[in-house]
C-alpha cells in the first residue's frame, strides 16, 4: 500500500492512523507513506524512482468530481466542487442549491466540509425542510451547520476506527458498530434485511460480492451486440 501523505487516514487522530498501519502490517500488508508513485504500467509501478513488480494494481486516489458545474457555465472550481453560501445556494446563482460531493460548502471554522454521506443527508433534510415551506430558501433563514456524528473507517475484517471527536474506538468493536450504523441508516426496512442477510451470509462464507462500475456504457453494449452468438 502506497500513500502519498505521512500517514494513513489523514482525517482522523494519529493514534487511529497508527492503529489503522499495524493492523494492516500485522495482516501481511506492507505500507509506504510518504511516497509518491510516479508511473504505472502494465505489471508493475514506479515508486520514487524504484520499479515494483505486481501481478494487480488497485488505484484509490480519490473520487471523480461531478460535471455539475460545467452545466452553470463555472471554469475548474477547488476539485471539481461548486461553491456554495450558508443556505447551499451556488455562489452567484440565488435559486439553484447544490449538496454532497458537487458541493463545496464550508464549516464553522472556515474549512471545507468532507465529501461524507452524513454531510449530503444533513444538507438534504436542512433543503428539503425550507424547500417545502418556500419556492426559495429565504435571507433570513438559518444557515446550515453541520453536526458531526463522528467519521468511520473500516480497515479489515474485525477492525475499524471511529473518531467522535472527544474520544475514540478501535478494533473488534468499532467494527461491529460501523456495521450496525451503516445498515440502520440505509432507507428503508426491506434494504437493512437485505443488506444485513448478504453481509452475514458472506461473512460466515468468507465470500466476497463482485461490484463492477463501467461508464462506458455505449462501447459496453456495442461489444455485446457484435459478440457471437453463444459467448
Amino acid at each position: 500500500m502506497i500513500e502519498a501523505g505521512p500517514r494513513l487516514l489523514a482525517a482522523f487522530p494519529e493514534t487511529l492512523s497508527n492503529y489503522a498501519k499495524e493492523h494492516l502490517s500485522s495482516i501481511g500488508v506492507e505500507v509506504r507513506t510518504g511516497q509518491r508513485v510516479a508511473d504505472v504500467a502494465d505489471g508493475y509501478v514506479i515508486v520514487n524512482g524504484e520499479r515494483l513488480e505486481t501481478g494487480c494494481i488497485v488505484w484509490g486516489a480519490g473520487v471523480k468530481a461531478s460535471s455539475a458545474h460545467r452545466w452553470l457555465g463555472l471554469e475548474n472550481p477547488p476539485g471539481g466542487r461548486i461553491p456554495v453560501g450558508e443556505h447551499l445556494n451556488v455562489t452567484g446563482f440565488a435559486q439553484i442549491y447544490a449538496l454532497g460531493d458537487t458541493a463545496l460548502a464550508l464549516g464553522t471554522d472556515g474549512k471545507p466540509l468532507p465529501a461524507l454521506a452524513q454531510v449530503a443527508k444533513q444538507q438534504g433534510e436542512y433543503l428539503g425542510r425550507l424547500l417545502s415551506k418556500y419556492a426559495t430558501v429565504p435571507a433570513t433563514a438559518p444557515p446550515f451547520r453541520f453536526r458531526n456524528r463522528g467519521n468511520t473507517a473500516v480497515i479489515g475484517r474485525h477492525a475499524a476506527v471511529f473518531d467522535f471527536g472527544r474520544w475514540q474506538m478501535k478494533g473488534r468493536l468499532a467494527w461491529i458498530l460501523w456495521a450496525v450504523i451503516h445498515v440502520y441508516l440505509l432507507i428503508n426496512f426491506e434494504k437493512r434485511v437485505l443488506v444485513s442477510v448478504q453481509w452475514i451470509w458472506r461473512y460466515i462464507t468468507r465470500q466476497r460480492g463482485a461490484r463492477l462500475i463501467d461508464e462506458d456504457k455505449g462501447q459496453s453494449a456495442e461489444k455485446i451486440a457484435s459478440a457471437p452468438a453463444g459467448n
